[in-house]
C-alpha cells in the first residue's frame, strides 16, 4: 500500500480551507499553510516563524499581512518587548484537501457491496458513515477537523447518560453506553493521564491503513465529555489507531494548551 503523501509539498496541490467570521478561505500556498500549522500548535513571534519557516522576512511578513487581511490570523503586542508582536491563529481549519493522494487505495475493496436489510442497526450506521469518509478520503479530502467538531458536539449530547462524580463511575457508563450501541468496547487504562482504550472501534475499523490517527469524532466526544467533567479544556489525543496497524483504539486525555480560538482542534499534520 503506498504511503500518503507529505501533505506540506513545497509545491501545491495541497489546500487548507478554514472558516472565519468573514467567510471560508481555501489557502494553497505552501508558505502559509506552514505558517498556520506552526501557529495552530502555539502563538509564535515574528522572529520565530521566520526561523521554523525558513523563508525571509520579508515574505513572512508579506504572508501573515495576507493571514491577517482575511481574517485568518491575528497579533498582539509581545508582552516582554511592545516593538513586537505575538500571532495567533483566529480562524478555524475545516478540512485538507490534497490532489495527490486521490485513489491511494482501493475504494471498492473498502466499501460493503451488502449489509442485511434488517437487523443490526448499528452496523447499518457504521456503514454509512465509512461509506462517505472514505469516498472523500479516495478523493483526497480530510474531514477529521469537522469530525471533531460534530464529535464535541455528540458529547454535549451523551453527556448526562454518562455523568458520575467519579472518573471509574464515568469510563464504566462510556463503556456500557458503547458496547450497548455497538460501538466499540472501553477500558480505562490508567488514570494519570486518564488514558482508554477501545477496541473493534466504529469509527475506523473498516478504513484502510493509512499510518494516521484516524477516530476525530470518538476524540471528539471524549475531549468534551472530559472537558466538562474536569471543569477545563481537556483533548482526547490518540495514539493507537485500527488506521495506525494498531489492535485497538488508545486516548490519552490531556489538559489542552491551545488558546480559546481553537481550543478544540489541532492543525494539519507535519510529516
Amino acid at each position: 500500500m503506498p504511503d500518503l503523501p507529505d501533505p506540506f509539498p513545497e509545491r501545491l496541490p495541497y489546500i487548507g480551507i478554514y472558516a472565519t467570521p468573514q467567510g471560508i478561505n481555501a489557502i494553497g500556498s505552501p508558505v502559509k499553510v506552514r505558517i498556520l500549522d506552526m501557529l495552530a500548535r502555539r502563538d509564535m513571534a515574528f522572529d520565530d516563524l521566520v526561523e521554523q519557516s525558513g523563508r525571509a522576512k520579508s515574505t513572512v511578513s508579506v504572508h501573515l499581512k495576507d493571514l491577517a487581511a482575511a481574517g485568518i490570523v491575528s497579533a498582539k503586542p509581545d508582552p516582554h518587548d511592545g516593538r513586537k508582536k505575538i500571532f495567533s491563529l483566529h480562524s478555524l481549519f475545516l478540512a485538507g484537501a490534497d490532489s495527490r493522494s486521490q485513489g491511494w487505495f482501493d475504494l471498492d475493496s473498502y466499501v460493503k457491496k451488502e449489509v442485511p436489510c434488517e437487523g443490526d442497526q448499528a452496523a447499518m450506521y457504521r456503514m454509512f458513515l465509512s461509506t462517505i469518509r472514505l469516498t472523500l478520503m479516495n478523493q483526497g479530502f480530510s474531514i477529521d477537523p469537522i469530525l471533531h467538531l460534530a464529535g464535541r458536539k455528540a458529547g454535549e449530547t451523551l453527556y448526562h447518560c454518562i455523568e458520575h462524580p467519579t472518573i471509574e463511575g464515568m469510563v464504566d457508563r462510556i463503556t456500557k453506553l458503547w458496547e450497548n450501541n455497538g460501538l466499540g468496547s472501553v477500558e480505562l487504562e490508567q488514570r494519570s493521564p486518564l488514558t482508554l482504550k477501545i477496541r473493534d472501534c466504529f469509527e475506523c475499523i473498516d478504513l484502510p491503513v493509512s499510518g494516521k490517527p484516524a477516530c476525530s469524532f470518538d476524540s471528539g466526544i471524549l475531549s468534551f465529555l472530559f472537558s466538562r467533567y474536569y471543569e477545563q479544556q481537556m483533548r482526547a489525543i490518540e495514539t493507537h489507531c485500527y488506521a495506525m496497524g494498531s489492535g485497538y483504539c488508545r486516548f490519552e486525555l490531556r489538559e489542552s494548551g491551545a488558546h480559546p480560538g481553537q481550543s478544540w482542534l489541532p492543525g494539519p499534520v507535519v510529516r
